[in-house]
């Protein structure tokens, strides 16, 4: 069973709009994103999030950027919502925030100004990771 996903795209300079089709191969998904100029790539991993960071791997290098919550460099799926929920939600990670952050759709559409590459998203990940040490 496989889902299709319309999802805004910055290509270059051009925004467009691809369609992020979703699939499961054994208990693996399967991220393949179809652009109107008919570039062909896929990716998989053991859960959506992980997917679609592999799938960024291979865009990030040719400057496509997915416009999708688990593409924002202020988001990131625990170790719970991979394995619990299949990385089907993210946290939306902001500096200084008291209490459990917001949770968002992985391919719920955003804007494009948020989207990083996945080296910015382990940045800011990590960046994260140490304001809460020390507060």
């Amino acid at each position: 069973m496989s889902e299709s996903h319309e999802v805004p795209v910055l290509s270059g300079s051009s925004e467009q709009s691809w369609i992020l089709i979703t699939a499961r191969r054994g208990r693996d998904w399967l991220l393949t994103p179809l652009s109107p100029g008919g570039g062909h790539w896929a990716a998989e991993g053991p859960d959506l999030f992980k997917a679609l960071r592999e799938l960024r791997r291979i865009l990030d290098p040719l400057g496509i950027r997915l416009g999708v919550n688990g593409a924002r460099r202020d988001s990131w799926a625990s170790g719970m919502q991979c394995d619990m929920g299949e990385g089907r939600v993210v946290y939306i990670l902001r500096k200084g925030q008291a209490g459990r952050p917001a949770q968002v759709s992985t391919l719920g559409t955003t804007a494009l100004a948020d989207i990083g590459t996945v080296e910015e998203q382990d940045e800011q990940y990590a960046r994260w990771l140490d304001s809460r040490r020390i507060n």
